[in-house]
């Protein structure tokens, strides 16, 4: 049987790992699903979260070859903030942090989403439609 002293010792690795869950963990990390809608302003069409995120892979991938690529990859693609709304669509920014092979200068490259999300995040609301 474990005593409380050897409960104690184990409390902060525990902690530990839950506040590192939290802090590394964005609060909006629910699955961002869009229809199959686009935002269109202009000559302008927004990609969806699903292919602004697609996008940003085959970019990181294109820059971070080992062979051919300018840089090394920092930190791979990621949410760059919380999303936002206008209206019924929800937008956001998609980046990905390298670093410059030849000067080692660092290097964040973002680009924008924007969808009409077909299910509510976060809560499992109903439909945002």
């Amino acid at each position: 049987m474990e005593s409380h002293h050897d409960s104690f010792r184990r409390m902060p690795r525990l902690t530990g790992l839950i506040v590192s869950a939290c802090l590394f963990t964005p609060a909006f990390a629910a699955v961002i699903d869009c229809g199959e809608e686009h935002f269109v302003s202009g000559s302008q069409r927004m990609p969806t979260y699903a292919e602004a995120m697609a996008q940003c892979r085959a970019e990181e991938a294109a820059m971070t070859h080992p062979q051919n690529g300018a840089y090394h990859r920092a930190r791979s693609c990621y949410d760059a903030g919380s999303p936002g709304a206008y209206g019924a669509w929800t937008h956001g920014r998609v980046a990905v942090d390298v670093v410059e092979r030849d000067t080692g200068r660092a290097a964040t490259f973002e680009s924008l989403w924007m969808c009409k999300p077909t299910m509510a995040r976060a809560g499992g609301g109903t439909a945002m439609e």
